[in-house]
Order: C-alpha cells, then structure tokens, then sequence
C-alpha cells in the first residue's frame, strides 16, 4: 500500500472518530440545560397560545404553575393555523417552517425539552453532510472537504444549535444546501439539481429569515462569474424567481404584523461605539471554533490568535478571484453591509447579537481548511506548523465543548434569565410559599422555563398593567426582579430579606 494510500485511510478514519465524538456530544446532558424562555417560546408557539392568552389566563390574580402547563404541551389548539397566529402577534421575525416541524415530531414523541431539542439533534447531523458536500464542491478536495467536516462536528457552535430548541438549525442546514446546490448546479448544469436549489431557497425562506442575506451573495456570486455562468441565466433566474415570489407571502404576512416585529426587536436599539463595534467584531472569527470558556482576560491572547487564524483563512481565500469559496465570501460581505453598516449609520446593536452573526460563524468555519490547504502545500516545516495550528484548533473546540456542555444553564445568557434554577431550588425547600412576579420586570416565557422546574402546585401571582399590587395574605411571598415600588409595598408590613442564596433577583417577605 502507497504511503498516500494509507494517509488517506487515516484521514478517513480520524475524521469517522470525530463525526462519533460529536454526534454523542450532541446528545451530552441535552435533558439537563435549563430550558431558557426562548425555547419556552418555542413551546407557545407549538401550544397554539399566545402571549396575550397566557397573561389572561395568570395574570393579576393567584394562580398555581399547573395553569401554565397547556401553553407548553401540545392541545388541541396546536395546528398550523394558530401557530401562524401566535408567530404574528409575539415574533412575526421567524419563519414558521422549523414550528410545523416542531409541532409535528413532538405529536409524535411528546413536547418536552428533550423531545423538542431532539429535533434540533437530528436536523444538525443533517447539517454534517451538507457542509460536506458543500466543501467537496468548493474546495475540489476531498482532504479539505474532510477537514471542513471535522472541524464542523466538533464546533461548539453548532453544537450549541444542535441543543437548543429553536429555529436556527434548520436555517443553518439550508444555508448550507442552498449554497451546496447553486455551486453543483452550475457545474452540471443538471435539471435535478436546479430545482433542489429552487427547493432549498424556497425552504430556507420560511426556515430563517438570513436567507434573503444568503440570496442575495448567490447573485452577486453569479454576476461575478458571468463569464462562465451567462450562459446558466435562465436557470439561476428562475431559481431566484420562484424564492421571491413564493416568499412574497410570508413578507406579506410580516408587513401585516409589523407593529409586532418593531416591538419583538426593541432590545437592540441601544447604539455602540466605534471602539465598542470594533471589539464586537474582533470577536466573530473565533465564536465557530471557541464559543464559551475563554471569555477571561488572561486567556485574551489565545482568542485573538483564533481570530488571527480565521481571518488568515478568509483572506487567503480572496485568490484566485471569482473562485468557488466565493459564495461563502459573498455572504460575509452581504452581512457585514447589512449589519455592520446599519449599526455605523443609523445606530444600534444589530452585529453585537450572536445569533444573528450566525451566516459569518458559519461561513468562517468552512473557509477555515484555506489555511490548512495552503500551508500543506508548501515547504515541509509549513507542513509540520500546519498540523500542529490543527490540532491546536481541535483542542480548542473539544475544551470549549466540555465547558460548555457541562453547565446546566447556558454561559451566554443575560443575567436577568440565569436565575430560574436558583428560585426553583428556593421554591422547592418552601411549598407554602408564594411567588410574585411583574409583567414589567419579567419576560412572561420565563414563567413558562420555571413551570418545568417547580412543583405544578406552586403559587404564582403574576402582575400585569400599572396598577398597584393587592398583596396577599401569604405567609412567605418571594418576589423575582421585583421593582422598586413593589419592594417598597411590601415593606410596609413585611420583612425583606434580599440577595436569597446571593442572588440579587430573589427577594424574600415574610409576616
């Protein structure tokens, strides 16, 4: 057997152990993570509730968490009808392909968390394949298709989606095929091929709204490549035809519930500084490789060296102009236009939110084999450094992994929402007690995250409007976030004991 020969059976079984690896890390504690109120939203969604709905039902008067149950499981209300409806007054800004699926899969094996994240499970080891297949026809390299698909199944990143029970996987794995099919397409010219690319934009519409961002880098990648796709016009454009018009719809749907849209994205008005944007940015290149576990100063150095090492790969794959990881290259410059520049003109926090910065992480991760490619083909020292910088990078991933993995509630969250698992501790040790919870302080989806961890007997008053609390004749009252009026209130005939177990959000009254 050649030398090569053999190289290529280790490569094919290194990367076999890695595809191992992280499906089982995908699975790893998936029941355990605190079931944050965004994927409680998920739960609404499919519920066929909406917010409205559940404050009526809980709100101003005291009630017991068994009352929150219907909006978390599936009923009688949970068709595609009232998931629409549901989507249009809370967040008309997702798209409801990855809900009816959701909604589908838990009819048939339950809407708990793990049922629901499950989904999310299997769609991201689709995900693996299709970065494959999307790196064989970029890169032309089946060692560097490899490597795209190693570093892709240890990714924290994700493995963070694979994990959590929302829509972004699914946006991810048809961005992913979307791009996979116009580069096959163009290169076979083939019919089948086309109308898979038609269907994975179709698809990838109504899965994640980042598609029109996806959409319009295949364009621009066409007319860079005019000279050898002219003659593929009519196909591309039909292609795009049929995305916008079958999107139109759901576009529609959104301007008709705009005034939800503007309120579900509030949050993201506060502007940052130029230094402040800066550093945001900074930090993008290293999220699909080091996600959580390096966010200290000592260990500043190692993230910009990560930073230093995909930004290479990027660069390095601007030559030979117009070639295929250009399509990748395209999306980061679509988003960074969209982003980056609206947070510099008009204000804002929009390329500071991770989720969103989702289509450059990802496109990043599969642009990071460049390096690895470029240096292999050089002297034999570069060959050496080459493997050493991969292996340091799988190091990486594998430590960011088991930080990440190992922690019950997820490190990225405000911490306003990281505090669900200390009350729920605290509501255990004290069954008689009541808690108080503000509509104004409070997301009401967090109460939908602590349903899951309290007793179903547990006493919740939650309150809505303006106007001042009746307290209770309660023995014991804890009070989440409360404002400073209520506490104020509450002093009045009744002992504040604050910071319960340390935790600043937890008030404690008693007679």
């Amino acid at each position: 057997m050649s030398e090569s020969k053999r190289n290529q059976i280790l490569l094919f079984a290194a990367i076999g152990v890695l595809l191992i690896v992280g499906f089982f890390l995908r699975l790893q504690n998936l029941a355990d993570k605190e079931f944050w109120h965004d994927e409680s939203f998920t739960a609404l969604v499919i519920s066929g509730r909406t917010t409205n709905e559940l404050k009526a039902e809980i709100g101003n008067k005291i009630v017991s968490f068994a009352n929150l149950e219907k909006y978390r499981t599936l009923t009688d209300n949970s068709n595609p009808s009232a998931i629409l409806k549901v989507i249009g007054e809370d967040e008309p800004g997702h798209a409801p392909l990855f809900y009816f699926a959701e909604n589908l899969f838990c009819s048939i094996f339950g809407a708990s968390p793990f049922s629901m994240r499950m989904l999310c499970v299997l769609i991201s080891v689709c995900t693996l394949p299709a970065i494959y297949w999307a790196a064989r026809e970029i890169y032309e390299s089946t060692r560097a298709s490899l490597l795209a698909l190693g570093l892709a199944s240890l990714s924290p990143l994700l493995i963070y989606y694979a994990q959590e029970a929302r829509d972004y996987s699914l946006g991810i794995l048809f961005m992913v095929v979307s791009t996979a099919s116009l580069v096959t397409a163009l290169r076979k010219n083939s019919k089948y091929f086309w109308a898979g690319y038609a269907v994975s934009l179709v698809a990838g519409l109504y899965s994640w709204l980042f598609m029109t961002i996806v959409m319009a880098a295949h364009v621009l990648y066409f007319l860079a490549n005019w000279p050898v796709c002219k003659n593929q016009v009519k196909q591309f454009a039909t292609c795009v035809a049929l995305g916008v018009a079958s999107f139109a719809p759901w576009a529609l749907f959104i301007s008709q519930h705009m005034d939800s849209f503007k309120k579900a994205y509030d949050w993201m008005q506060p502007t940052l500084t130029m230094p402040e944007l800066v550093t945001v940015w900074l930090a993008i290149p290293y999220k699909s490789v080091a996600l959580f576990g390096f966010k200290t100063a000592k260990i500043a150095t190692l993230l910009f060296f990560v930073t230093v090492v995909e930004v290479s790969a990027v660069l390095l794959a601007l030559k030979p102009l117009w070639n295929k990881k250009w399509t990748l290259l395209f999306i980061l410059t679509v988003w960074f236009a969209i982003f980056a520049g609206q947070d510099l003109l008009t204000g804002g926090a929009r390329s500071a939110v991770f989720r969103y910065q989702l289509p450059v992480l990802i496109c990043t991760l599969m642009l990071l084999p460049t390096l690895f490619e470029t240096m292999w083909t050089r002297s034999r020292v570069a060959k050496v450094v080459a493997s050493l910088l991969l292996l340091f990078i799988f190091g990486v991933e594998i430590l960011s992994d088991f930080y990440m993995l190992n922690t019950r509630i997820w490190p990225d969250k405000a911490i306003a929402m990281r505090f669900t698992l200390p009350l729920s501790d605290v509501l255990h040790k004290e069954s008689d007690a009541l808690l108080i919870a503000e509509e104004s302080k409070i997301n009401p989806t967090e109460l939908l995250d602590l349903s899951y961890l309290v007793s179903p007997t547990t006493k919740l008053l939650f309150v809505t409007g303006a106007s001042p609390v009746s307290i209770p004749d309660a023995a014991k009252i804890y009070v989440w976030n409360g404002s400073d009026a209520l506490i104020k209130q509450l002093k009045s005939d009744h002992k504040i004991e604050e910071n319960i177990g340390g935790f600043p959000y937890i008030t404690k009254a008693t007679r």
